[in-house]
């Protein structure tokens, strides 16, 4: 393991929403809130909505764990398996079975080595550390220029403020009971004092074509693998919607990362650049990280099928019944 080459990776991004924005937080009666974060302002502390670093991470790995489900045709995992690929696992008394499917995974699964997880008694820091993603506005144009100092001849000059890059909309949980007898469906009549299903609440978004800054970087030094897995999951998350309402039209967004990695802090590095979303783009040196990771997943129902204790939890479909 001492002998692998490992990289220190930093990225700097800028992106817009294609669509209104919803990243819920405080509710008070039926309308729901953006989530905010308050940050100084020249002399003065605001209060602006953002995009939380935790909810990029949960996203990450539902993507990286589907991803392995369907490139490697999963039919089965224990539930032990499903936890740790899509929760990032759960700390229990440690066993020595536990502590050597868990040592297993590390080694040989990239994405759960790269975000991190826990089982038995061991806990795997995540080797990748997530920013808030900020709106560029007045209040937060100065924080946008020290976070990121490499963006900043991109930043565009903004004349809004935090307030004025919100809004409310009225959405519906409405009751579908009356559509069974269209398709001739019978269903179980609901009890007289039952709640109706029918409500109207509102949800605060982000209008559109908002400019955000975001980043993110290694905490520890990656591997090539786990820096492709990274990228893959990049990839993966430009087909998604970002915040939540993605079935209802919500959170479509384009970002421009520039990536710098290196072997040493002494390395001056390399730089390349990700476009995600409408033109996805990788530079090619970074494409040739996320294909070695594609590849290693590809040879993935081998490693599995020879290791004693991922044999047992992780069955594909070409196994049989």
């Amino acid at each position: 393991m001492s002998g692998i080459q490992r990289y220190l990776v930093s990225a700097a991004g800028i992106g817009e929403n294609l669509a209104p924005l919803v990243h819920s937080e405080e509710k008070l009666g039926n309308k729901v809130f953006f989530r905010r974060l308050s940050m100084m302002s020249g002399n003065a502390v605001v209060t602006v909505p953002t995009i939380s670093g935790n909810s990029f991470r949960g996203a990450w790995r539902d993507l990286a764990a589907m991803h392995l489900v369907t490139a490697l045709r999963i039919r089965h995992v224990s539930q032990l398996a499903f936890v740790t690929l899509f929760s990032g696992g759960t700390l229990t008394s440690g066993s020595a079975n536990a502590n050597a499917l868990a040592q297993s995974l590390y080694t040989n699964f990239p994405s759960l080595s790269l975000l991190g997880f826990s089982m038995g008694s061991r806990m795997y820091a995540s080797r990748v550390g997530v920013d808030f993603a900020v709106p560029l506005t007045q209040e937060t144009a100065a924080y946008a220029q020290s976070a990121y100092p490499e963006r900043i001849n991109d930043l565009p000059d903004v004349q809004v403020s935090s307030g004025q890059i919100t809004a409310m909309t009225m959405l519906t949980r409405k009751q579908d009971e009356e559509k069974a007898p269209l398709v001739d469906l019978s269903i179980e009549e609901a009890a007289e004092d039952a709640n109706p299903t029918q409500m109207l609440f509102h949800v605060e978004y982000i209008v559109p074509n908002t400019t955000f800054v975001h980043g993110f970087r290694t905490v520890y030094p990656v591997s090539a693998l786990e820096f492709g897995a990274l990228l893959k999951i990049l990839e993966l998350s430009s087909e998604r919607s970002y915040g939540g309402q993605g079935s209802r039209g919500f959170g479509r967004m384009n970002w421009r990362y520039t990536l710098t990695w290196r072997a040493s802090l002494d390395d001056p590095g390399q730089t390349g650049a990700i476009h995600l979303g409408q033109d996805l783009h990788f530079d090619a040196p970074l494409l040739a990280f996320k294909q070695q990771y594609e590849a290693h997943v590809a040879g993935l129902p081998d490693i599995v099928r020879a290791d004693s204790h991922l044999a047992p939890i992780i069955q594909f479909a070409d196994e049989g019944e």
